[in-house]
């Protein structure tokens, strides 16, 4: 190989060398340039579902209580309803002509509103609410018929039970008695 040509071919080997350098310094200077502008981070979080509970009671003193617990029922205790239980004396001994009514409250102890309905009211046909002239029996809620509201969660719904008999109820109906009379109301919420 001539002097010129061994010359030529070290220079060119020069210059290779030096250009995959200049690579290895850009590439190596990129990627720390790179790294020095990443950031990472973490996220941590929990999931729940949500709570529905729906709880019935006698009103305490005409008052319903607004805390937790006593003495308030689950729905779940009847068919996903709340069962309320009135003291067998409530309506004892009616008279015609007569409107009682006993305070009762419904509490949403969720974590979302509900709606909260009252299921039909089931009486048996010879009882004080059965006949020609039969004694009524309804729910309402600030003096006026209730059938459904929304109840926002954690607060508390005061209703009334009230019984009225006919002004002129007949002699037949002494005597009789209602058997036992549950109110249902369940609550339901939309899933959005």
């Amino acid at each position: 190989m001539s002097a010129s040509r061994e010359q030529k071919s070290r220079k060119t080997s020069t210059i290779i060398r030096l250009a995959l350098a200049g690579v290895a310094l850009v590439g190596i200077g990129a990627a720390a340039t790179s790294a020095a502008w990443t950031a990472q981070t973490t996220l941590t979080a929990g999931a729940r579902a949500a709570s529905i509970e729906l709880y019935g009671a006698l009103a305490v003193d005409g008052t319903c209580p607004t805390g937790s617990g006593s003495p308030y029922v689950e729905a779940d205790t009847s068919a996903a309803a709340v069962a309320i239980t009135l003291a067998s004396g409530e309506f004892a001994a009616l008279l015609p002509g007569q409107e009682r009514s006993v305070a009762i409250c419904l509490r949403n102890g969720g974590d979302l509103p509900l709606t909260v309905s009252l299921q039909p009211i089931a009486v048996t046909s010879n009882s004080v609410f059965g006949g020609s002239t039969p004694a009524t029996i309804e729910v309402r809620k600030s003096g006026v018929a209730y059938s459904s509201t929304v109840l926002a969660a954690n607060a508390v719904l005061p209703l009334d039970v009230v019984v009225t008999t006919p002004a002129s109820w007949p002699s037949a109906y002494q005597g009789q008695s209602s058997g036992a009379v549950q109110i249902l109301f369940s609550g339901s919420t939309d899933v959005p």
